[in-house]
């Protein structure tokens, strides 16, 4: 998966970098600039981890039953704290706090602090000393929502369906059905020649049904408002974006024809705030056609400022007088 983001090809995502603007976009694409990571984006991935990949989120994360510390320089000197082998334990402590702290104050004076914040993160500097290669350690309380998410969806006779179908052992290739989870596509846009790239949360395809599903997880903190939200979202455009890698893959890659297969889209919504639930939408054709539009219209604009290499003002203004109207 990493080899997917280090990847330079236009993503569904970089599309709304380039709504933005051209040259955000362009800052993005080229990794001059990155995007601000948020706590929402990241419970998430969590979510999606957990129940689509397993085994990848026991690599990634762990938990422990009291909280880690609360501020990047507290996780810091905790794990200063937990590796430092030299000295006296009253040494250890006070290098360990200069190493992280901007600090004057005396020895006698960082000791003292360094001896409170040892004393209240002790299990977490433990927990470090025994577990040296932990990628990210989240409290228990997350494992308990994480658990709830999968028993809801579980529960829910649509979701356990699609997510955890019975031929979910089958994962992998065969003459009847191909199940992914977390399934790259590397593809190439019609006629403009620009290489794109698609990560989908799920793809079936059965051979014998002739039926193809794509499945993608999405979490959200207000689920009542979860379909009013989705085009503001871009979802739409989104997993139209996914239809045409899974076109470009179904007619090169396995060389079939995609017009004989039926075509489904699902988005499994999952609540992140308050008692967890789960909804299930089933995306209309007629949704996918309004992406599909959004596409057709940003695609060759994208490719005019490739070919031009301009990219501080829109097409628009390059070829015009500089003059915006409303």
């Amino acid at each position: 998966m990493k080899d997917y983001y280090k990847d330079k090809r236009i993503s569904n995502s970089s599309l709304s970098w380039f709504q933005t603007s051209p040259r955000y976009f362009k800052d993005m694409f080229d990794n001059t600039i990155e995007e601000e990571s948020k706590p929402y984006f990241e419970k998430g991935q969590q979510v999606h981890m957990f129940i689509l990949e397993p085994d990848e989120f026991e690599k990634e994360y762990t938990f422990m039953d009291y909280d880690p510390p609360k501020s990047a320089q507290q996780k810091a000197f905790c794990e200063k704290v937990a590796r430092l082998k030299k000295g006296t334990k009253d040494e250890q402590l006070i290098r360990a706090y200069k190493d992280i702290y901007s600090t004057k104050e005396s020895d006698d004076k960082i000791l003292e602090k360094a001896k409170v914040l040892e004393k209240d993160y002790k299990d977490f500097i433990k927990f470090t000393k025994l577990n040296p290669h932990v990628i990210k350690v989240l409290p228990t309380a997350v494992l308990k929502q994480l658990e709830e998410s999968k028993i809801k969806v579980l529960e829910h006779k649509v979701a356990r369906n699609i997510v955890f179908s019975e031929e979910h052992k089958l994962f992998g290739d065969s003459d009847k059905l191909f199940i992914k989870n977390e399934f790259a596509i590397q593809w190439e846009y019609p006629k403009l020649g620009l290489s794109c790239k698609s990560m989908l949360d799920r793809i079936i395809i059965d051979h014998e049904r002739k039926e193809i599903s794509i499945v993608d997880l999405k979490t959200t903190s207000n689920l009542p408002e979860f379909k009013d939200k989705a085009k503001e979202y871009r979802y739409h455009r989104q997993m139209a974006f996914y239809w045409m890698a899974v076109t470009w893959y179904i007619t090169n890659e396995l060389k079939l024809n995609i017009a004989d297969y039926t075509k489904n889209t699902y988005i499994v919504a999952i609540s992140t705030k308050g008692p967890v639930a789960v909804k299930v939408f089933k995306v209309l054709e007629s949704t996918l056609l309004d992406g599909l539009k959004e596409i057709e219209q940003v695609m060759p604009e994208l490719k005019w400022h490739f070919d031009n290499n301009l990219w501080d003002y829109t097409r628009l203004y390059y070829e015009g007088e500089g003059l915006e109207t409303f």
